[in-house]
């Protein structure tokens, strides 16, 4: 192995003889947080376009968000009057503007390593928010969302009491990840009215980093 230094003598990359390669390390990029929560017993016919959980960045964050994974566990608890309905479902939208309010307000994210001191730009003592519903909707009066959802769940054929569906998103593993400036947020909608008399829980997983633009 060769060591090249610069003029005080101090090393300064270290490259493999038999390669003509320089040594590299991997390491995550940036600091890594999730939050898991569930929703109370949300109340039946939830309203087109009804947020049940949202988590907004700082506006004036140093860092953008990365949405690494997404886990939306959803359980019908009164059956809707249709257990099978075409189009029901939940999704996944990027929003701008104000903060959501009402429901459960999440203090602070999890990290997802002890040893980093940092804390999330979603936090609510650092300028973030993260909330979710109790038996109704959030609201989100002054927040603009974009036309088309970032990924969407169907629950078509969950109408029934005790029906379950579970489904993850990995955007981490994409191409194309999902990424927050400061100021914008991700919320859980149900784009089309959730049919009379069901009545469901939902359950959010979510894991992220945050790290400066490259």
């Amino acid at each position: 192995m060769a060591v090249i230094e610069n003029l005080t003598g101090a090393a300064t990359l270290q490259v493999e003889s038999d390669r003509s390669a320089s040594r590299a390390v991997i390491v995550p990029r940036g600091v890594g947080f999730g939050v898991s929560e569930v929703t109370g017993l949300v109340a039946a016919a939830l309203a087109a376009n009804a947020s049940v959980f949202a988590m907004r960045i700082d506006p004036g964050a140093p860092v953008r968000l990365f949405l690494d994974h997404l886990r939306l566990q959803f359980t019908t608890i009164t059956a809707f009057t249709t257990p099978i309905t075409l189009g029901r479902r939940l999704a996944l939208f990027r929003g701008s503007g104000a903060a959501a309010s009402g429901g459960t307000a999440v203090a602070a994210a999890v990290r997802r390593h002890t040893a980093f001191g940092a804390t999330s730009e979603c936090d609510a003592a650092n300028g973030g928010d993260i909330r979710i519903a109790t038996t109704g909707a959030l609201t989100v009066a002054g927040i603009t969302f974009e036309a088309n959802p970032l990924a969407v769940m169907t629950l078509t054929h969950v109408g029934t009491a005790g029906a379950f569906a579970d489904v993850a998103f990995e955007f981490g593993n994409q191409s194309c990840e999902v990424v927050l400036e400061p100021g914008q947020l991700l919320a859980v909608r149900n784009p089309i009215a959730l049919d009379a008399a069901g009545t469901w829980q939902l359950s959010v997983n979510a894991q992220w980093r945050e790290a400066v633009a490259f």
